[in-house]
């Protein structure tokens, strides 16, 4: 009995060690987890916004584009108007955007034909208008 009781104790303190151990490792295990998924998640949103500043880029960039296209047809309308006497007047056709089937959501340009300026004239002898595009 003197004997069990001598080792009683130590088994004790090995099971209670074992047990303090594996809620230790336990809660470590759960921290890093936790950790890690934070760092999915800032991922996930630095991702979303550099995304979101790409497309509000392209967007800017469409638009200046657009309106340089604008102002040189204005200029190629004056232009024309200087030269001739018969212009009617002027109209810049934008290029048609599709769904981009590579991208969700996104845009492309169909063509780039259909970026245009078109000038409008007006046939002195039959009356009639006729366009030229540049």
């Amino acid at each position: 009995m003197d004997k069990l009781n001598k080792l009683s104790l130590p088994a004790t303190i090995l099971i209670a060690s074992l047990i303090l151990g594996g809620f230790i490792f336990a809660s470590q295990v759960i921290k890093q987890q936790s950790i890690e998924r934070q760092q999915q998640i800032e991922l996930e949103a630095n991702e979303r916004q550099q995304q979101i500043e790409l497309k509000a880029k392209a967007e800017q960039d469409n638009r200046n584009y657009i309106a340089k296209r604008k102002l040189d047809c204005l200029a190629i309308y004056k232009t024309e108007s200087d030269k001739f006497n018969n212009i009617r007047s002027w109209n810049y056709k934008e290029p048609f955007k599709t769904k981009d089937p590579l991208k969700k959501g996104g845009y492309i340009p169909i063509h780039p034909i259909y970026d245009m300026c078109e000038i409008i004239y007006k046939d002195n002898k039959t009356g009639e208008d006729f366009s030229k595009y540049f």
